[in-house]
């Protein structure tokens, strides 16, 4: 029997993006990081809000786009011990996050009137680039940063893993989110790196 490769690897991504997402909420709830809880409550709403597109898609699949599903799932558990660790306090926007709440209902309203979901779900990916901007502006000031890098490695390799199935079922939601998450994530780990190799130099200054 042959294998069922496009399976094998929406599962692989299922896998990956599920495990990270315990990791992170793990050690948000134990303090080792400190995330911006304002920006996974907003990716939590436009992945929760491109699933509910996508599945309303007529060329829906589950593993044509199972880095969209599997990412929700990564998405919500993380919100979840991100708002946990963080009880005390008030989640915040930042004027850019408040613009993309705004930006995200005027995107629905204009799925609602036209009736155009995959330029919607586009626009909605679009949006989806500034949430990340109180968690770039954070690292881009950071003098160190305790972001595990695994994390975002490991929602990278699911998000080029998740290509074989796009490709596969031609899902060209599939191949919108990846071509959004993959850059993102990219960046992200950048900086992480970025931060790391400062903090490197500066302590052997230090030590000189």
């Amino acid at each position: 029997m042959k294998p069922d490769y496009t399976t094998i690897a929406a599962c692989i991504t299922a896998v990956l993006l599920l495990v990270s997402s315990f990791v992170y909420a793990r050690r948000t709830v134990r303090g080792e990081i400190d995330p911006v809880p304002a920006t996974w409550v907003l990716m939590m709403v436009f992945l929760g809000l491109s699933c509910f597109m996508y599945w309303n898609s007529p060329r829906k699949s589950f593993t044509g786009n199972i880095a969209l599903t599997a990412g929700l799932v990564n998405i919500s558990v993380i919100v979840v011990g991100v708002l946990y660790a963080k009880r005390n306090d008030a989640v915040l926007f930042d004027s850019y996050q408040r613009l993309c709440l705004w930006l995200s209902g005027i995107i629905v309203i204009f799925w609602a009137i036209t009736g155009d979901q995959l330029v919607s779900y586009i626009l909605l990916q679009l949006v989806a680039l500034i949430a990340y901007s109180a968690t770039v502006k954070k690292l881009l000031t950071a003098k160190e940063v305790r972001e595990p890098l695994f994390i975002w490695v490991s929602v990278l390799l699911a998000a080029i893993i998740a290509v074989y199935p796009a490709i596969v079922r031609q899902d060209i939601y599939g191949y919108i989110y990846i071509a959004r998450a993959v850059p993102s994530t990219i960046g992200i780990i950048w900086l992480i790196l970025r931060v790391r190799q400062k903090k490197i130099i500066s302590t052997k200054t230090e030590t000189a």
